[in-house]
This record gives structure tokens, sequence and C-alpha cells, in this order.
């Protein structure tokens, strides 16, 4: 096997395993805001019991479609494009939530928001090198 096929491969897989926590912590999260009481969403958000309930349930919308948008396009290969748009929503999704915190003073939360982001880029990098 050349050096080329296996970096390919090394780039897929890693698109893929990237993708699927990408996926997994936006349907974490989505599912967290869309099942949980606020009361008890607050206990571990506390901007959650701070902005309306619509405010909550739209950034769950958004997570999840993140999460969809990410993976199944490419996993069906149909319009696998639609995936990488998806990666660009989740950074501007990322980049509000980063905003949003920074005006509230809450540093301490931004890690997450960070994390994600260079998830992202890098997703959106090795898609890129293809």
């Amino acid at each position: 096997m050349t050096t080329h096929k296996q970096n390919s491969r090394f780039k897929t897989l890693s698109a893929w395993v990237l993708q699927f926590l990408l996926a997994l912590c936006l349907t974490y999260g989505g599912i967290m805001k869309l099942i949980t009481p606020i009361d008890q969403l607050a206990l571990m958000w506390p901007w959650v019991a701070q902005v309306p309930n619509l405010v909550v349930w739209g950034t769950a919308l958004l997570d999840l479609l993140g999460a969809v948008g990410i993976i199944l396009p490419s996993l069906l290969n149909i319009k696998p494009y639609f995936s990488r748009w998806a990666a660009y929503g989740i950074l501007g999704l990322m980049l509000s939530a980063i905003v949003f915190h920074l005006v509230r003073g809450e540093t301490e939360v931004l890690g997450f928001n960070i994390f994600m982001i260079v998830l992202t880029l890098t997703l959106l990098r090795l898609w890129r090198a293809d």
C-alpha cells in the first residue's frame, strides 16, 4: 500500500471520528436541554434559568440540527457538502455561545465552546485536504 493511500485512509478515519464526536456532544446538549426540567438544568448551566425557555429550546434545536447535519449527508453520501455547511453552522453556534458567555462574565464555561471550535476547524481542515 502506498503512503498516499495510508494518509488518505487516516484522514478519512480521523474525519469520521471528529464528526461522530461533534455529533455526540451536540446530541447530548440538545437532548439535555429538551428533556431536563429548567430548574434541574440550571444547576448544571445557570444561564438557562435566566433566559426565556424558548431560547433554551431554540439552542437545543440548533444543537440537534448540527448533529444531524454533520453526520447524515456524509454518511448517506447524499449532498455530502451539506456536512461542511453544518460545520460552519456549528462554528457560528459556538462563536455565538462564546460571545453570550463573555457578555455575562461566564468565562469559566468557555472551554467546551473552544473545544468544539477546535474540533470543527480540524474537521474542516481534514476535508479541505481531500
